[in-house]
């Protein structure tokens, strides 16, 4: 588990009165260092602290050094009645809502909206709706252009919720076949002591039909992923950024080199290993810094996919304010400055001109280094994906008909990936 560094641990008295719980509590407990431990939270006194310390309404870390977050040793109450449920939610708003106490009540096993027709009607984005599973929400890491990073909310009754996925998947999933989690952190850096990962692990391994994602995001934490019985059915997903951006914006997480050696150990213990270029920012030299980033890749690993997006929900603005200018491209930040103002779809704050010379120096690299691997874009307009159509065609690849990352349906035996994906023999 990565050494957090906190201001407050503070742990529900429920998780120290429940013994797996505890026992959870306690193998945590020796990777985090606090300046304030609180043993017997409640509702009450959580709401006070939230407030106290505005953790509902937090900005972006920015280019900050040594802030630390508030733990927050939770559980879920998947047996509380409505009406207490209610009467809860009611009294203390400030824990049911975002980021702080994303997963109170019973949650876990969220809906992600993102590419419903309605969805893609409003927002003009493609993407693909899914059920996806979550237990913990904020992040150890200090990326500067992310918000999860002042507080960690840790749902610790983990074996419960793996006791009622059957009947989740079963009510509310029953044809999805492929299941992130957890996209709200990057859940192996809680791990081994957390157990969550190879919990879900096990389950899928045995769940005909179904695979999970586990969502590696900017770690390299993974040899207690490597002698796991995971029979084929769990997918390791990374998000990659260049030198620059890994070590200077991305703070605290494992290095561009770091990533690739991680997937190539899970490669090498059979996981599907899948990447993310995202967010892509521009920074000085970024066309040469990518084009080293894919090859060092793809030298070392095979990936199945590969998914990309521009910076998103930053404006010129935000821009100067939580990243450093001196490290990006001087022509995109006049770019993005020209931009103030007009309209534009959110999460398209970067000028589609900018995003399509982005993408399409991706596209270029790696059909040059690894023409056989299908990529996508990942939450982008349609008609970005239409002035890139002579590209995607070539891997079957369309917006309304596309493998993705953690896409419902992209598994492992689609014909698009099949060529690539490794398979397993047991």
């Amino acid at each position: 588990m990565l050494k957090i560094r906190a201001s407050k641990l503070l742990i529900y008295r429920e998780v120290m009165d429940d013994p797996r719980m505890r026992d959870r509590a306690e193998r945590m407990m020796g990777n985090i260092e606090a300046d304030e431990v609180v043993y017997d939270l409640d509702d009450a006194m959580l709401a006070d602290i939230v407030r106290e310390m505005g953790l509902n309404s937090r900005p972006l870390m920015g280019m900050r050094d040594g802030h630390a977050p508030v733990v927050i040793f939770n559980y879920w109450r998947f047996d509380e009645p409505i009406e207490l449920y209610l009467a809860r939610r009611n009294r203390y708003p400030e824990l049911f809502s975002w980021p702080v106490m994303k997963f109170g009540g019973d949650r876990g096993f969220d809906w992600r909206e993102s590419g419903s027709p309605r969805y893609r009607r409003r927002t003009g984005l493609v993407c693909n709706p899914a059920w996806q599973l979550h237990s913990i929400g904020g992040c150890p890491f200090r990326c500067a252009y992310c918000s999860l990073g002042w507080s960690i909310n840790i749902m610790m009754n983990f074996e419960e919720y793996v006791e009622r996925l059957d009947d989740r998947i079963d009510r509310f999933a029953p044809r999805q076949k492929l299941f992130q989690y957890d996209n709200e952190t990057d859940t192996v850096c809680f791990e081994p002591e957390y157990g969550g990962a190879a919990m879900l692990i096990e389950y899928f391994a045995r769940k005909p039909g179904k695979w999970l994602e586990l969502y590696v995001g900017k770690s390299d934490n993974v040899d207690f992923l490597l002698d796991l019985d995971h029979r084929g059915k769990t997918i390791c997903c990374w998000s990659l950024s260049a030198r620059t951006q890994s070590s200077l914006i991305e703070r605290g997480t494992a290095s561009m080199e770091e990533r690739i050696e991680a997937m190539r150990k899970c490669r090498e213990a059979g996981y599907d290993v899948r990447v993310r270029f995202s967010p892509i920012i521009p920074v000085r030299n970024w066309r040469e810094e990518n084009s080293e980033m894919i090859e060092l890749l793809f030298e070392k690993v095979q990936p199945d996919l590969v998914t990309f997006e521009s910076l998103r929900f930053l404006d010129y603005d935000k821009v100067m304010r939580y990243l450093d200018p001196e490290l990006l491209d001087p022509e995109w930040l006049e770019a993005m400055e020209r931009a103030k103002g007009k309209p534009h779809k959110q999460g398209c704050e970067v000028p589609r001109e900018w995003r399509l010379k982005i993408y399409e120096f991706i596209i270029g690299e790696l059909e040059r280094v690894s023409p056989r691997t299908p990529y996508a874009l990942c939450r982008a307009e349609r008609e970005v994906w239409e002035a890139l159509e002579p590209y995607f065609s070539r891997h079957g690849q369309h917006p309304d008909n596309f493998v993705c990352n953690c896409g419902p349906y992209s598994t492992p035996d689609d014909p698009r990936l099949r060529p690539l994906a490794p398979r397993w023999e047991g």
